[in-house]
């Protein structure tokens, strides 16, 4: 039953599911099916038959076989291979995601949505991958689900539930470059005798260093869920999860990239500015429950409902300036400490059925969802800071500095979103399906932030209709036309450079597009031409003489609000099983963003992406499974600071090659290699905020997959 709610926010949020009950209700254990896009015609008791090719927007799905095949552990090696999608960073813990030129900021579980990164304004970075059955991005505005948001994407996380009623267990091990170390396990069974309640827990624990000198992170992830069956029409699922992130002597910002003189620096890739005091842990606990009951009718209501807390605990170190040519240096210190909390609740309801109109079937959907998330803070200051002396002999070794015990508010916020939605999917003719709705969304806050201008809270409050609109037409067995359009709404915190917030983010989404289904629905393909036009749009504000960013009291760079801001451009995708044992995804993405003068924005983001992965296992050697692939980005340009004044920073093409074999020893046991980047690239990460970093090097893992 719990599958119904996912799928209904997922079909009205342009994403598609599998279903993980049959139509009498009955828990099934999900077996590993090795088809990466593959999505079943039929859907739970919300009949919405929303397949790959019915969803009237671009769709990527990992399951959780390509996430093995690839090693995709983290968020960001998943969301790295996603077609359209692109990553940067602005140090070692905050790492941004973006597509189509925006920041994805919507981040889901089961469909219901969390809050975003409160230091990057993106989807977290910390996500295991362990946790989740699949995952699901929808590229495009979904404001109809997620209420306030860009229209970049939205990312779906379905959790692994406890399907199996006989005691099920398995057990990975992995090492690789940099004493990347990780043990992952997953144990499930039933806890009565018929089955009716079943229960799972999932543990993993990773230790790897870095290419970057000094650096080290410790990841402790815990999870546990329990499900039962209340009748074969309700069910129920309870459960929580523990993340933990514990880097040291982690980066703040980035290195200089130029030396006194003008001259780049050209530092190896294992620069860094961190010094072996440096932390910054990430604590994500969280708790959650589901409810589903199905009535006589068919109708069903569900609800979900999650308790999350957030805390970190902070200190940094940051270096600004030009290293001089023969002594190195001339660099400025800068030190920072910080304590934080976000405590969010979430809540969804809603009730799906079917209905009979002019003699033709249609789906409804009535619901409710809002969120209050409550934020506060805590920073201490430093004391004298020493000089930095010679940075080529930079070890780590700069003395930690006192800082202030008590410490000063910093952050105060409290925030609440609320948003009742209709939705239907109508049978307008045996080829052309309509899907439509309305949100009625709601956003108020309060927030105080200690170097706001003046240190006053403030009060923002917005109300919001968000339609949204999809048309299908069949025109053949295999193919699909489609067109969609969804407005944009996002109240956001940056700020100008008197320190007042921006105003929000408004806009109006467009896509088009054709979609095939092929061998039996095994095989998806896409193509989707879109126009995303905004104002308001968070810029940031470069000096002109400098290259510098300009900076705000507490040291956060300011924004200007751009106008009539657009960006066009075109998704091609096709994912699934080309032939038997033969499986290939392949995505490619091109787009131009523009101001309101037509001059181009945001130029650090490459605008042509290609996402390419694919594994063969031969009929021969049924026992070994082959793979590989290619992510490719095109060059891409900002403006960062130099000695003489502004410098525009180019980095050329990038392509990454990626290389796995697995073989079956037993018929529970598995071995694998993997490998990136193999011919060992070295370039430039670049962002908006002269924050420039190297990606990493060529990096290899061998990994044993024990199943009990």
């Amino acid at each position: 039953m719990r599958s119904r709610f996912v799928c209904l926010a997922l079909a009205l949020s342009g994403v598609p599911f599998v279903h993980a009950a049959d139509a009498d209700g009955e828990s099934k254990t999900m077996e590993t099916i090795r088809v990466e896009a593959e999505v079943p015609n039929e859907t739970s008791a919300t009949k919405l038959p929303l397949t790959l090719r019915e969803t009237p927007q671009s769709v990527t799905v990992f399951s959780a076989a390509r996430i093995e095949d690839q090693n995709l552990t983290s968020m960001a090696k998943l969301l790295d291979s996603t077609p359209g999608v692109y990553s940067y960073a602005w140090d070692t813990e905050r790492v941004i995601f973006s597509t189509r030129g925006f920041v994805i900021d919507s981040l889901l579980y089961d469909g219901v949505p969390a809050a975003e990164n409160g230091n990057t304004s993106s989807v977290d970075d910390t996500v295991d991958t362990a946790l989740f059955e699949r995952v699901e991005i929808v590229r495009g505005a979904t404001g109809l689900m997620t209420g306030a948001g860009s229209p970049a994407a939205s990312i779906n996380l379905v959790r692994k539930h406890a399907d199996a009623k006989d005691v099920a267990a398995s057990l990975d091990l992995s090492g690789g470059s940099w004493n990347n170390r990780r043990v992952a396990a997953d144990i499930g069974a039933a806890l009565t005798a018929d089955g009716a309640w079943r229960a799972r827990a999932i543990g993993v624990y990773e230790d790897r260093d870095s290419f970057q000198d000094l650096y080290n992170t410790k990841r402790k992830v815990l999870y546990g869920i329990v499900d039962g069956d209340l009748s074969p029409d309700t069910r129920v699922s309870f459960g929580f999860d523990f993340t933990d992130n514990e880097p040291t002597s982690n980066t703040w910002g980035s290195f200089p990239l130029f030396l006194s003189d003008g001259s780049p620096a050209n530092w190896s890739r294992a620069v860094t500015t961190a010094p072996d005091w440096t932390f910054w842990d990430r604590t994500t606990k969280s708790a959650f429950a589901e409810f589903s009951h199905r009535f006589a009718n068919e109708w069903t209501l569900s609800a979900n409902a999650t308790l999350r807390r957030y805390d970190e605990d902070l200190a940094l170190f940051y270096v600004y300036g030009f290293p001089d040519v023969e002594t190195g240096e001339g660099l400025d210190p800068f030190a920072y400490r910080s304590k934080a909390s976000t405590d969010t609740l979430a809540l969804d309801v809603h009730a799906s059925g079917n209905v009979t109109w002019f003699g033709r079937e249609h789906e409804l959907v009535f619901g409710y969802n809002g969120s209050k998330i409550e934020e506060t803070g805590r920073e201490y200051a430093p004391d004298t800071l020493a000089p930095v002396g010679n940075f080529f002999d930079w070890d780590g070794s700069y003395a930690k500095p006192a800082f202030d015990p008590v410490g000063v508010t910093l952050t105060d916020n409290d925030t609440r979103q609320n948003g009742v939605y209709a939705a239907g999917r109508f049978a307008l003719a045996d080829p052309l399906k309509l899907v439509a709705g309305a949100r009625f969304a709601t956003w108020k806050g309060d927030h105080f932030y200690l170097y706001d201008s003046p240190t006053v809270t403030f009060h923002p409050e917005y109300e919001k209709v968000i339609p949204y609109a999809g048309l299908i037409f069949d025109v053949s067995k295999q193919f699909s036309l489609f067109a969609s359009y969804t407005e944009i709404f996002k109240p956001q915190l940056a700020r100008d450079v008197d320190a007042h917030y921006l105003d929000p983010l408004d806009g109006n989404s467009v896509e088009f597009g054709v979609k095939g289904e092929h061998f039996d629905g095994r095989f998806n393909t896409s193509l989707t031409v879109f126009e995303t036009k905004q104002d308001n749009v968070a810029t940031p504000a470069i000096d002109p003489d400098s290259g510098e960013p300009i900076r705000l009291p507490d040291g956060t760079a300011a924004s200007f609000a751009a106008d009539g801001t657009r960006t066009r451009g075109f998704e091609l995708e096709a994912s699934g099983e080309i032939a038997a044992g033969w499986t290939a995804s392949l995505g490619w993405s091109k787009y131009q963003i523009e101001d309101a003068t037509g001059a181009s924005i945001r130029t650090f983001t490459p605008r042509s992406l290609i996402r390419l992965f694919t594994t063969w296992t031969p009929a021969a050697l049924e026992k070994l499974t082959i793979g590989g692939g290619v992510n490719f980005q095109s060059d891409s340009y900002t403006t960062v600071g130099a000695p003489d004044g502004a410098f525009t920073l180019r980095q050329g093409d990038v392509t990454n090659v990626s290389l796995m074999a697995r073989y079956q020893l037993t018929d529970k046991v598995s071995v694998q290699l993997n490998g990136s980047n193999l011919l060992d690239e070295k370039y430039y990460v670049l962002d908006e905020y002269d924050n420039t970093h190297y990606g990493e090097p060529l990096a290899v893992s061998a990994s044993v997959n024990v199943r009990f």
